[in-house]
Protein backbone atom coordinates (compact mmCIF):
# COMPACT_ATOMS: atom_id res chain seq x y z
CA UNK A 1 0.00 0.00 0.00
CA UNK A 2 1.11 2.98 -0.86
CA UNK A 3 -0.52 5.62 1.35
CA UNK A 4 -0.46 5.79 5.00
CA UNK A 5 -3.10 6.97 7.54
CA UNK A 6 -3.10 10.68 7.82
CA UNK A 7 -1.61 12.15 11.27
CA UNK A 8 -4.50 13.91 11.88
CA UNK A 9 -7.86 11.76 12.75
CA UNK A 10 -10.93 12.63 10.05
CA UNK A 11 -12.62 9.10 11.61
CA UNK A 12 -13.20 8.40 7.85
CA UNK A 13 -13.43 5.15 7.39
CA UNK A 14 -13.26 4.27 3.14
CA UNK A 15 -14.14 0.84 1.77
CA UNK A 16 -12.58 0.22 -1.99
CA UNK A 17 -12.70 -3.28 -3.96
CA UNK A 18 -14.45 -4.25 -7.25
CA UNK A 19 -17.85 -5.24 -6.94
CA UNK A 20 -18.40 -8.63 -4.72
CA UNK A 21 -15.81 -7.97 -2.27
CA UNK A 22 -18.48 -7.15 0.29
CA UNK A 23 -18.26 -3.33 0.71
CA UNK A 24 -22.12 -2.60 1.70
CA UNK A 25 -22.04 -5.84 3.97
CA UNK A 26 -18.98 -5.17 5.26
CA UNK A 27 -19.42 -1.49 5.49
CA UNK A 28 -22.53 -1.63 7.66
CA UNK A 29 -21.22 -4.37 9.81
CA UNK A 30 -17.99 -1.83 10.75
CA UNK A 31 -20.22 1.17 11.22
CA UNK A 32 -22.42 -1.23 13.28
CA UNK A 33 -19.41 -1.99 15.50
CA UNK A 34 -18.54 1.10 15.68
CA UNK A 35 -21.68 2.62 16.54
CA UNK A 36 -21.69 5.76 13.79
CA UNK A 37 -23.05 6.45 10.47
CA UNK A 38 -22.76 4.95 7.05
CA UNK A 39 -22.75 5.73 3.50
CA UNK A 40 -23.02 3.54 0.46
CA UNK A 41 -22.18 5.50 -2.48
CA UNK A 42 -24.29 3.49 -5.06
CA UNK A 43 -27.53 4.12 -2.77
CA UNK A 44 -26.71 7.27 -2.24
CA UNK A 45 -26.66 8.23 -5.90
CA UNK A 46 -29.60 6.52 -6.85
CA UNK A 47 -31.42 8.43 -4.02
CA UNK A 48 -29.54 12.12 -5.18
CA UNK A 49 -29.88 11.14 -8.82
CA UNK A 50 -33.73 10.00 -8.28
CA UNK A 51 -32.76 6.59 -10.98
CA UNK A 52 -31.86 3.22 -9.94
CA UNK A 53 -27.85 2.72 -11.06
CA UNK A 54 -29.59 0.97 -14.22
CA UNK A 55 -31.55 3.68 -15.20
CA UNK A 56 -28.11 6.16 -15.54
CA UNK A 57 -25.86 3.77 -17.38
CA UNK A 58 -29.19 3.35 -20.11
CA UNK A 59 -29.63 6.79 -20.07
CA UNK A 60 -25.79 8.16 -20.35
CA UNK A 61 -23.81 5.43 -20.19
CA UNK A 62 -20.63 4.68 -17.93
CA UNK A 63 -19.45 8.55 -18.25
CA UNK A 64 -22.86 10.14 -17.04
CA UNK A 65 -22.79 7.38 -14.10
CA UNK A 66 -19.12 8.01 -13.33
CA UNK A 67 -19.49 12.12 -13.58
CA UNK A 68 -22.97 11.74 -10.84
CA UNK A 69 -20.30 9.27 -8.61
CA UNK A 70 -17.73 11.78 -8.57
CA UNK A 71 -20.22 14.78 -7.22
CA UNK A 72 -21.60 12.49 -4.41
CA UNK A 73 -18.39 11.05 -3.40
CA UNK A 74 -17.04 14.42 -2.92
CA UNK A 75 -20.24 15.61 -0.73
CA UNK A 76 -20.16 12.51 0.67
CA UNK A 77 -16.66 12.33 2.35
CA UNK A 78 -16.76 16.26 2.69
CA UNK A 79 -19.91 15.73 4.78
CA UNK A 80 -18.34 12.91 6.79
CA UNK A 81 -15.50 15.32 8.03
CA UNK A 82 -18.39 17.69 9.09
CA UNK A 83 -19.83 15.47 11.12
CA UNK A 84 -16.84 14.00 12.83
CA UNK A 85 -15.28 18.02 13.21
CA UNK A 86 -18.53 18.81 15.06
CA UNK A 87 -18.57 15.50 16.76
CA UNK A 88 -22.11 14.97 15.71
CA UNK A 89 -19.99 11.51 14.85
CA UNK A 90 -17.32 9.95 16.29
CA UNK A 91 -16.78 8.15 12.54
CA UNK A 92 -17.94 7.60 9.69
CA UNK A 93 -17.74 4.09 6.75
CA UNK A 94 -18.38 4.95 3.06
CA UNK A 95 -18.87 2.05 1.15
CA UNK A 96 -17.87 3.09 -2.42
CA UNK A 97 -18.61 1.67 -6.08
CA UNK A 98 -15.72 -0.38 -7.60
CA UNK A 99 -15.45 1.84 -10.16
CA UNK A 100 -14.70 4.74 -7.98
CA UNK A 101 -11.26 5.04 -8.61
CA UNK A 102 -11.38 5.16 -11.61
CA UNK A 103 -10.96 8.99 -10.90
CA UNK A 104 -7.63 10.92 -10.11
CA UNK A 105 -10.68 13.46 -7.97
CA UNK A 106 -12.03 10.56 -6.38
CA UNK A 107 -8.66 9.09 -5.47
CA UNK A 108 -6.84 12.58 -4.05
CA UNK A 109 -10.09 12.86 -2.34
CA UNK A 110 -10.38 10.02 -0.58
CA UNK A 111 -7.01 9.92 0.15
CA UNK A 112 -7.14 13.65 1.62
CA UNK A 113 -10.48 12.75 3.46
CA UNK A 114 -10.46 8.90 5.02
CA UNK A 115 -8.17 8.21 8.01
CA UNK A 116 -8.32 4.25 6.83
CA UNK A 117 -8.91 3.08 3.12
CA UNK A 118 -9.07 -0.48 3.23
CA UNK A 119 -8.93 -2.64 -0.10
CA UNK A 120 -11.57 -5.68 0.21
CA UNK A 121 -10.03 -7.93 -2.16
CA UNK A 122 -10.95 -11.71 -3.64
CA UNK A 123 -10.49 -13.90 -6.31
CA UNK A 124 -12.40 -13.73 -9.23
CA UNK A 125 -14.53 -17.35 -9.03
CA UNK A 126 -16.00 -15.71 -5.64
CA UNK A 127 -16.81 -12.86 -7.24
CA UNK A 128 -19.03 -14.00 -9.60
CA UNK A 129 -20.63 -16.33 -7.33
CA UNK A 130 -21.55 -13.31 -4.81
CA UNK A 131 -22.35 -11.30 -7.95
CA UNK A 132 -24.65 -13.70 -9.63
CA UNK A 133 -26.31 -14.13 -6.21
CA UNK A 134 -26.67 -10.60 -5.16
CA UNK A 135 -29.99 -8.98 -5.99
CA UNK A 136 -28.37 -5.34 -6.95
CA UNK A 137 -28.20 -4.96 -10.71
CA UNK A 138 -25.15 -4.51 -12.17
CA UNK A 139 -24.99 -3.61 -15.35
CA UNK A 140 -21.07 -3.78 -16.22
CA UNK A 141 -21.91 -7.65 -15.65
CA UNK A 142 -24.46 -7.50 -18.03
CA UNK A 143 -22.33 -10.29 -20.84
CA UNK A 144 -19.66 -12.69 -19.34
CA UNK A 145 -19.35 -11.52 -15.87
CA UNK A 146 -16.08 -14.21 -15.64
CA UNK A 147 -14.24 -12.06 -17.86
CA UNK A 148 -15.85 -8.55 -16.99
CA UNK A 149 -14.72 -9.61 -13.51
CA UNK A 150 -11.37 -10.54 -13.83
CA UNK A 151 -10.37 -7.64 -15.77
CA UNK A 152 -11.90 -5.08 -13.73
CA UNK A 153 -10.09 -6.79 -10.96
CA UNK A 154 -6.26 -6.85 -13.04
CA UNK A 155 -7.18 -3.28 -14.86
CA UNK A 156 -8.12 -1.35 -11.46
CA UNK A 157 -5.71 -3.50 -8.34
CA UNK A 158 -2.99 -0.59 -9.09
CA UNK A 159 -5.69 2.28 -8.38
CA UNK A 160 -7.18 0.31 -5.95
CA UNK A 161 -3.71 0.35 -4.21
CA UNK A 162 -2.80 3.84 -5.00
CA UNK A 163 -5.40 4.54 -2.24
CA UNK A 164 -5.37 1.80 0.18
CA UNK A 165 -4.09 1.87 3.71
CA UNK A 166 -4.68 -1.55 4.21
CA UNK A 167 -5.70 -4.87 1.95
CA UNK A 168 -8.03 -7.49 3.37
CA UNK A 169 -8.50 -10.69 0.90
CA UNK A 170 -12.31 -11.84 1.56
CA UNK A 171 -12.40 -15.14 -0.56
CA UNK A 172 -12.99 -18.56 1.93
CA UNK A 173 -13.97 -15.94 5.33
CA UNK A 174 -17.55 -15.22 6.56
CA UNK A 175 -18.59 -11.69 7.09
CA UNK A 176 -18.03 -11.54 10.61
CA UNK A 177 -14.25 -12.31 10.02
CA UNK A 178 -14.05 -9.35 7.21
CA UNK A 179 -15.79 -6.98 9.35
CA UNK A 180 -13.90 -8.14 12.59
CA UNK A 181 -10.37 -7.78 10.03
CA UNK A 182 -11.84 -4.42 9.36
CA UNK A 183 -12.10 -3.87 12.70
CA UNK A 184 -8.10 -4.91 13.72
CA UNK A 185 -6.76 -2.38 10.58
CA UNK A 186 -8.46 0.32 12.53
CA UNK A 187 -7.83 -0.33 16.14
CA UNK A 188 -4.01 -0.99 15.29
CA UNK A 189 -3.82 2.44 13.99
CA UNK A 190 -5.71 4.08 17.03
CA UNK A 191 -3.32 2.74 19.36
CA UNK A 192 -0.12 3.68 17.65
Amino acid sequence: MNVQPSATQSGVVVLVGVMGTGKSTVGLGVAHALQCSFVDLDAQIVKIAKSTVSEIFARGGETEFRTIEENVLSSVLDDACVQVDQQSARSVVVATGGGAVISQANRDKIISHADHVIWLDAHVDDLVKRTSSSKTARPLLANNPQQVLSELSSERAGLYEQVATAKIETSGKHIDQVIESVLQVIRRAENK
